[in-house]
């Protein structure tokens, strides 16, 4: 009887309405504070690429220490190129599923992949702007692989590049006003620089080796690049004008397509100095040297 009497006189406190309402507010509190835990809490930097791992290029992603590597696609043709946008959400890439190199879009974790181009020639090497609004691709024409430029949904196409020779490997700057590439004009392949519209096309690099896989800093500082000017593939940084190239990795094997992290702090890259194509990082200062996948098959960053 004394519990029951007990409970009954907690059950009406607990019951009167000014603790109702400081109750509510309670969980009101708590929820707000879970919603804004994992909007504002930063997720772990995830990096995008190809491996042969599965007896074909498919995409994976990966933590940027290398951890929590998972398969994104699964085809028994090739699915590569894949760059990830600047908030973590997509990933655009090219596929050989329906025949012929395609681009596609896919939201981050696999789903909702998407074919944007549909052309009877071949399109590759995506890269989204830092928006999320554009995509700029290489196209198959009549007179050669040109620089594309599209909306995020395929449509609004527009030819950047127009040349007999070969113009590859877009990148987009932070302020999306413009795009690097590589090109072989003037007989060798060089780094060049664009206005967003395809204007104002400038070479950087004027050098006699092969200059190619340009990538832009976060930063707006720096843009890494893949040359051979040392006698092998090496990862270089610039400045924007191509002032001040300084050699970042030093190795007798072909070290080559830089990415930087979203911090501009690190530059990830593919190597083949442990025998076959590997994923490492390093930062720009050439600290933190790290392996991040070790596998018999290959495994490739987009160009």
């Amino acid at each position: 009887m004394a519990n029951e009497q007990e409970n009954s006189v907690r059950a009406k406190f607990w019951l009167k309405p000014k603790y109702l309402i400081r109750a509510g507010l309670f969980m009101l509190v708590l929820i707000l504070l879970v919603i804004f835990i994992r909007i504002v809490a930063p997720r772990p930097e995830r990096i995008a690429f190809e491996s042969y791992r599965d007896g074909n290029f498919e995409i994976y992603t990966m933590n940027a220490d290398g951890s929590h590597q998972v398969r994104l696609t699964n085809n028994t043709v090739d699915d590569k190129d894949a760059k990830i946008s600047q908030d973590g959400k997509w990933i655009v890439f090219t596929s050989m599923r329906d025949g012929n190199y395609e681009i596609y879009w896919m939201r981050s974790d696999g789903s909702q992949q998407t074919r944007l181009t549909n052309n009877s020639t071949y399109d590759t090497n995506p890269a989204l702007s830092y928006d999320d609004k554009r995509i700029a691709y290489v196209r198959g024409d009549p007179d050669g692989p040109n620089i594309h430029v599209m909306n995020f949904d395929g449509t609004g196409d527009v030819q950047l590049t127009n040349n007999p020779h070969k113009d590859l490997y877009p990148s987009w700057a932070p302020n999306d006003q413009k795009i690097t590439f590589c090109t072989d004009r003037d007989g060798n392949c060089e780094v060049y620089v664009m206005n967003a519209d395809g204007t104002d096309e400038t070479n950087i690099t004027n050098s006699l080796a092969f200059e190619g896989s340009p990538s832009w800093s976060p930063t707006m500082k720096y843009i890494a690049f893949n040359t051979d000017r040392d006698g092998n593939l090496e990862v270089y940084i610039m400045k924007l004008d191509g002032s001040n190239p300084f050699c970042l990795t030093n190795n007798p094997a072909i070290d080559s397509n830089p990415h930087w992290s979203s911090d501009g702090k690190t530059i990830f890259f593919q190597s083949n100095r442990d025998g076959n194509y590997e994923i490492f990082r390093i930062n720009i200062d050439g600290s933190g040297f790290l392996q991040l996948t070790s596998n018999e098959a290959d495994d490739f960053l987009s160009p």
